[in-house]
């Protein structure tokens, strides 16, 4: 970054830790001042997060610039030190401002020089939009690199010579390892991707509390959760697909467990299952196993099912058979008909061999398909 000219009358800002006690605030400073017992509680518990600005006089005393409500409360609450930013005089902070906005506007910055400076302004207490007023920036601009700033992941990211946008991303993701190595992979190999991925790992996040939230709730009624039961589940199988064993349809009331699952408006639904259910005497509802068979003969009733099973199965495959052939015809005809040439040729639209792939829209399909059509119009 560009350094910051010091004038050889001044020092630079140095940060201190003094006792809030021996500050002077001096009165009618500002209006907001009033403390709340939240706020006093808070610095009590975290201590005074943000330096206060303030100018030493030659006196020796130490006369709060900014800050002032940080200061009472930090007294109030009995805090033995709190971070002091001293500048030289009331008319540093503007002094500094000058210099980073000559440096901005000179200079061939890069994006993390200029965070750097926006870093520096904001610890002797000077506003994201007083920044933004002052170099021209946007606020946002100025406060995406603020929060990058505050972060180890922002800050790192800067450092590789990122950008603010990027850097800002890398801050959001701070502590998720899997995630942050993820982003570095899209910013190195493909950066044009990285909002897209960026949403998508929101998307996931989202998703991955509503679920947790959803779990904790269902958990909080004591209802035992257990995974989704597997095809042929010997230990685990849904409500619905179960008789009890008088021969009745099994019912919610039957369940002793439940799993979890999304529905097709992407919220969580729970859905029934009994744990244990052959030892609980319970059927599957659509097996006809061979330990059934050796019971004995099919019951009416159960060839009554079967009968119905395979006369529904016979009128499924009719039915798509039916639907397959109308829509290749709807095909032909909409090509113009056939022409003499084959339906599958036609409702491709060539005359190519089926494994010609000239007509496709890859390779300038569309075009071939006009001057094929054309070469019927003359034929």
């Amino acid at each position: 970054m560009t350094a910051i000219a010091e004038s050889p009358t001044t020092t630079a800002p140095m940060l201190e830790w003094l006792d809030p006690a021996t500050l002077t605030v001096d009165v009618n400073v500002r209006k907001d001042a009033a403390l709340t017992p939240s706020f006093v509680a808070s610095i009590k518990e975290h201590g005074v997060m943000e330096p206060v600005i303030a100018h030493r006089k030659d006196d020796g005393t130490v006369h709060v610039l900014m800050g002032q409500r940080r200061t009472r409360a930090a007294v109030e609450a009995a805090r033995p030190l709190i971070p002091v930013m001293v500048i030289d005089s009331p008319e540093e902070a503007e002094r500094i401002v000058t210099q980073v906005v000559e440096n901005i506007q000179r200079a061939e910055l890069t994006e993390a020089d200029e965070a750097d400076a926006y870093h520096q302004l904001s610890l002797i207490g000077v506003t994201a939009a007083q920044i933004a007023k002052k170099t021209g920036r946007t606020k946002t601009t100025v406060e995406g690199a603020l929060k990058a700033k505050a972060s180890v992941a922002g800050t790192a990211a800067l450092g590789k010579g990122w950008s603010i946008e990027e850097a800002l991303i890398m801050a959001e993701f701070e502590g998720d390892a899997e995630r942050t190595l993820e982003l570095e992979s899209v910013i190195m190999d493909e950066p044009d991707q990285l909002h897209h991925v960026a949403q998508q790992l929101r998307d996931d996040r989202e998703r991955a509390a509503a679920l947790a939230a959803f779990t904790a709730q269902i958990e909080a009624t004591g209802i035992r959760i257990v995974e989704a039961p597997g095809y042929s589940d010997e230990d685990v199988a849904r409500v619905s697909s179960l008789k009890r064993a008088d021969g009745e349809r099994a019912t919610e009331d039957d369940g002793n467990a439940v799993y979890i699952a999304t529905d097709g408006t992407g919220e969580h639904i729970t859905v029934p299952v009994v744990v244990g259910w052959k030892e609980l005497g319970f059927t599957d509802r659509y097996s006809y196993s061979s330990s059934s068979a050796n019971k004995g003969p099919m019951t009416d009733e159960q060839k009554a099912e079967r009968r119905t099973l395979i006369e529904n199965n016979k009128k499924m495959e009719s039915v798509l058979l039916t639907e397959l052939r109308r829509r290749v015809w709807i095909r032909v005809f909409r090509r113009g008909g056939s022409h003499g040439r084959g339906a599958t040729q036609t409702a491709r639209g060539t005359d190519w061999p089926a494994g010609d792939r000239r007509g496709s829209p890859k390779n300038g399909g569309p075009l071939a398909l006009r001057r094929h059509r054309r070469q019927g119009a003359r034929d």
